[in-house]
């Protein structure tokens, strides 16, 4: 039996992008021979009922389940990253730490990386070079990875985001036909939500209404404390807008429900998806949604030219909004099942590492 430690601790957290990673992994990756253990820092409630599969273990018992494994694996997300704070960093740097002197095979699959990040390169370095292999989520983090963090190219593979796996069995073959009941769904994050941007959304989504657009204001991130969201909607919209206005918020019941699936339904009610989320991006390209990126970062913008989309840059204006919802337009699905494609060559090519 081969035991391998999911060294990431962010499931769980409110992202349902994370879960939509998490979800196309083990998709790929579930076998009799293997057994997969897991610490995170919160309640793993979520994350037992949507994946059995996984021994989640509470954070003092972190140590104790890592070293019953020889293998570990980072799983998705993006990693190499500081727009977000240094906590991904630290947790990378204290598992180096832990690992340290042990015989441990270590790979990161469909990871994702932001430029900005070559501020912390050494740091990057020291972590990325002590992995097996790497395949990265998109060429644009492979670039990253080999031009501005220094990781020899033999040692990284470009592939695409598990969610892609998720995505396809959950959306391919149904929600792309649904009738819409919105006309807009805004999914509208930002780390460093400037005035200017956010009066623009809020004027464009009013301007929108008047036209008679349905609209629904949703979060990838459903977490109601913090700046994510749902406090941007909160504070968008008034207490007497948010009651008697037609803009509502929504985000599903990510703690209790049993499936993936349940966690991006509302994708398919919409026409237009228009957001800043990397995973909301990809749920609404393969929901069949017409999709509108709004710059925030450089993961963002790639996923937007490799998807063949336009992005609205910063910053924000109504008529720019509006011109982007006018102009906006549905993803190849050529496009989409390459993307599968590449994410189920990824994990078929760490299982041949795992199982040597």
């Amino acid at each position: 039996m081969i035991k391998i430690f999911l060294s990431f601790d962010f499931y769980g957290a409110g992202n349902i992008g994370d879960d939509l990673m998490l979800d196309g992994f083990l998709n790929e990756m579930k076998s009799s021979n293997i057994e997969f253990y897991c610490s995170l820092p919160r309640d793993p409630y979520s994350q037992k009922i949507r994946f059995p599969e996984i021994n989640f273990v509470r954070s003092e018992d972190r140590v104790n389940a890592a070293y019953l494994c020889n293998i570990w694996i980072g799983v998705g997300d993006t990693p190499i990253q500081v727009k977000s704070g240094s906590w991904f960093m630290d947790h990378l740097l204290k598992d180096s730490e832990l690992k340290k002197e042990k015989k441990i095979k270590y790979y990161f699959i469909g990871i994702g990386a932001e430029s900005e990040a070559v501020t912390e390169k050494a740091n990057y370095k020291a972590i990325l070079n002590e992995t097996e292999h790497i395949w990265t989520r998109d060429k644009a983090t492979t670039d990253i990875l080999i031009k501005k963090i220094g990781i020899k190219a033999e040692r990284i593979t470009t592939s695409s985001d598990l969610a892609n796996i998720s995505l396809s069995k959950i959306l391919l073959t149904q929600g792309r036909t649904d009738k819409k009941k919105y006309d807009i769904g805004m999914c509208y994050f930002d780390e460093n939500a400037e005035s200017v941007n956010l009066d623009a959304v809020k004027k464009f989504l009013k301007n929108a209404v008047k036209k008679n657009k349905r609209v629904l204001a949703f979060g990838n991130e459903v977490r109601k404390e913090g700046k994510y969201e749902y406090k941007i909607y909160m504070n968008m919209f008034n207490r007497l807008e948010r009651l008697f206005g037609s803009i509502k918020y929504y985000q599903p019941d990510y703690y209790n429900l049993n499936k993936v699936s349940d966690l991006i339904r509302h994708y398919s009610t919409c026409e237009v998806i228009m957001t800043s989320r990397f995973h909301s991006l990809l749920t609404a390209a393969w929901a069949g949604c017409k999709v509108v990126a709004l710059e925030r970062s450089s993961k963002v913008s790639a996923l937007a030219e490799d998807l063949g989309i336009k992005e609205v840059k910063k910053p924000f204006t109504p008529d720019k909004l509006m011109q982007s919802y006018d102009e906006s337009s549905i993803v190849d699905i050529d496009i989409l099942k390459r993307f599968h494609e590449q994410a189920v060559s990824s994990t078929e090519s760490l299982k041949k590492q795992i199982f040597l």
